[in-house]
């Protein structure tokens, strides 16, 4: 008995050591090495399609959702989850590198069309990451991330500013695209959909040429005019993109290809141009938008039948989510008047510091793995897939990856209560930035960041505190700023913000460097300190302002009298004393109460390119004394507007001699539209115009 105890006694100190020394050893060492055994993930990613559109999130939704509700109903809702950001581009670039992108050059805004890549070559991806552990990759939709056109032969790209049409030879590959970082199949098209050109690009060459030239369309229907390929048609590009994801699917199962694949599908909708197909037209009785989202339900429905039909949905991961919040252009108004909100209980929209801009819908379906009918409340970014394919996989990313991304598979499957986040970050599309630990959300702005009112500047006029509290345990509608009640919270949550900006990160691992220098309290310097103003005198301050042509004016604190308030304007377009129009001509008629002698009209313009706003076609200056017969003292044509982007005031002055008069008409003709060589062409340009002053 003594000797078969002893026995057993070694044979379990050996057991114990084997235990140890596998403990030591990597789990991934310990994986079966066979990538078939991984699941198949399907990203599915809206374009601003908002949490309240969903019917298995939001019980008042009048839209009908029936495909994403019964993923919901078979898997798991996020009711907490949040875009990288409250606009596309840097939140499709923290999809796919696990980084928040104000780490990037990109700090504010979108990329366009003809865009330059935003991600380095060189840093890791889902997709790259993916490949590297066996599987087949594709992306299929809205790449919106920039690539490299081929340029024509004449053309030293190290002489360019920006790329335009003119430059590109569209029968040359792109190079730094999807398949630069780690996707073996692209199909899709440039950027947003209602951004030029409007083309197909399948793997790295253009499938059509973008000949031809077509007018652009306003209100739901909105995109801009410019260069398109002959065929393509707006309306036909989200059943497109579907039957492509349909085909990579079929295609992989006949080809009896063992290996996993990950399909990253970002749809071109429902954002502009909201088109519905005849299939989905009025089908709602809620409208353009309401439809266009039922025709995404659709696509969602397509893939998931796809996948069955192929036996592929018990080790298939499914996830739709969404960019960002829903866009004012799905009309707001109309649809809350129909008893719908898409932005559902939250505050803002699509470009909002507030909930309503980054609190998306996240659904994720994996047979047998996560819990059926199952709800997490825990917070979690969309920046965090890379970290989650890497803990499926059973592989740790290296410390220059991933900065910003933490695992959700343990919340998925329901393993733990809490995630490893401990606080989450938040920008909008004007760069500013939030940050929310717990139920304490630490915004530094003192307006809504983005589109919806405030904005920043009129919350400054209106004199709001320069940040803003808000506890949305008790407030998820952030209406109660608690900044000067609990100063020791937004102490700990600044100070929590700066450390994630100087580490470079906000997970564990060892310090990274950001691509650039990151400014965390833009807001404070669009501050106007009332004493550094620029007054000016002159015969024309605070006389009587008419507008002729009905044209209305906008980013003015005053309205129509700040062309004549006597205070300049500084080259922050959003300081109140511009007067915005936006694509339209200005014509202003200026009462100076009584005849006087005049010798010259002075009238300020920005000029800020990336802002779309540019200097006026021609300025004209008439004089009247009666205020009916004008005559013509002046015409100042100026050149077309240049490629090189610049930021810059200018005074255009018309000078006469000693003429004694009571009215002055002045007509300003705007471009209107963006020229072709703009990242924004054909969208409505704008002219900022500040003082008048008559001498």
């Amino acid at each position: 008995m003594k000797i078969i105890n002893e026995y057993l006694r070694r044979e379990f100190i050996i057991i114990i050591v084997i235990g140890i020394i596998a403990l030591s050893i990597p789990q991934k060492v310990f994986a079966s090495g066979d990538s078939t055994s991984y699941p198949n993930i399907v990203y599915i990613l809206a374009d601003d399609l908002g949490y309240g559109d969903i019917a298995w999130l939001n019980k008042e939704s009048k839209i009908p959702t029936p495909n994403i509700d019964k993923l919901g109903e078979e898997g798991m809702a996020f009711t907490d989850a949040h875009s990288g950001s409250a606009v596309c581009t840097p939140t499709r670039y923290g999809i796919l590198t696990g980084r928040y992108s104000w780490r990037s050059r990109l700090q504010a805004g979108v990329t366009w069309g003809y865009s330059k890549p935003l991600i380095d070559d060189e840093r890791i991806t889902v997709a790259s990451f993916l490949k590297e552990h066996g599987y087949s990759t594709a992306c299929v939709g809205k790449w919106h991330l920039g690539w490299d056109w081929g340029l024509k032969d004449n053309i030293n790209p190290e002489e360019l500013e920006t790329v335009k049409y003119e430059d590109i030879d569209f029968s040359k590959s792109i190079s730094n695209g999807p398949t630069s970082v780690g996707f073996d199949y692209f199909f899709g098209i440039p950027a947003s959909l209602d951004m030029v050109p409007y083309v197909y690009v399948e793997n790295d060459k253009v499938v059509e040429v973008p000949s031809a030239i077509i007018e652009g369309r306003k209100n739901y229907e909105f995109y801009r005019g410019g260069y398109s390929a002959p065929s393509f048609k707006h309306e036909d590009v989200l059943p497109t993109l579907t039957e492509k994801v349909k085909d990579y699917i079929n295609q992989h199962k006949s080809s009896k290809n063992s290996n996993p694949f990950f399909i990253y599908f970002p749809l071109s909708a429902p954002h502009t141009p909201i088109l519905p197909t005849d299939k989905f037209k009025g089908k709602t009785g809620l409208g353009p938008y309401a439809d266009f989202v039922y025709q995404c339900d659709w696509t969602v429905g397509e893939i998931v039948k796809t996948l069955e039909k192929n036996g592929l949905t018990d080790n298939t991961l499914i996830i739709v989510t969404s960019d960002n919040g829903c866009s004012p252009m799905a009309n707001f108004e109309h649809l809350e008047n129909l008893g719908h909100n898409p932005s559902y209980i939250f505050r803002g929209h699509k470009a909002d510091i507030f909930e309503g801009g980054h609190r998306i819908p996240f659904i994720a379906n994996w047979p047998n793995r996560i819990p059926e009918n199952s709800v997490c409340d825990n917070t979690i970014c969309l920046t965090d897939l890379l970290a989650t394919v890497a803990e499926i996989v059973n592989d740790q990313l290296p410390n220059n990856a991933g900065e910003d991304s933490f695992s959700i598979l343990s919340d998925m499957k329901r393993n733990k209560e809490t995630t490893e986040r401990e606080a989450i970050v938040h920008h909008s599309v004007d760069g500013l930035f939030s940050i929310r630990q717990g139920k304490w959300k630490l915004e530094l702005c003192p307006g809504s960041g983005g589109w919806s009112p405030p904005r920043d500047q009129k919350a400054i006029d209106q004199g709001l505190p320069m940040i803003q509290l808000y506890d949305l345990s008790n407030d998820i509608g952030e209406e109660t700023n608690l900044q000067a009640q609990y100063p020791e919270v937004v102490h700990q949550l600044t100070n929590l913000l700066e450390d994630y900006v100087a580490k470079g990160r906000s997970t564990p691992g060892k310090a990274q460097k950001n691509d650039t220098e990151i400014d965390i309290w833009k807001s404070l310097k669009r501050r106007i300190n009332k004493n550094d103003l620029i007054s000016v005198d002159h015969l024309g301050k605070n006389a009587k302002v008419k507008i002729l042509n009905e044209t209305k004016i906008k980013y003015s604190q005053s309205g129509k009298s700040v062309l004549v308030d006597g205070i300049r304007a500084s080259s922050n377009y959003d300081d109140g004393y511009w007067a915005g129009i936006e694509g339209e001509d200005l014509e202003v008629l200026i009462d100076l109460k009584k005849k006087q002698q005049i010798n010259s009209v002075s009238i300020g313009f920005l000029e800020d390119q990336e802002s779309w706003i540019f200097m006026p076609v021609s300025v004209e200056v008439f004089v009247s004394d009666d205020g009916e017969v004008f005559n013509t003292i002046g015409k100042n044509k100026l050149n077309k507007p240049s490629s090189i982007k610049e930021k810059k005031i200018h005074d255009i002055i018309t000078d006469f001699k000693q003429l004694k008069t009571r009215y002055i008409k002045v007509k300003i003709n705007s471009i209107k539209e963006c020229p072709q060589w703009h990242d924004g062409n054909g969208g409505k340009a704008w002219l900022f115009i500040d003082e008048i002053m008559v001498d």
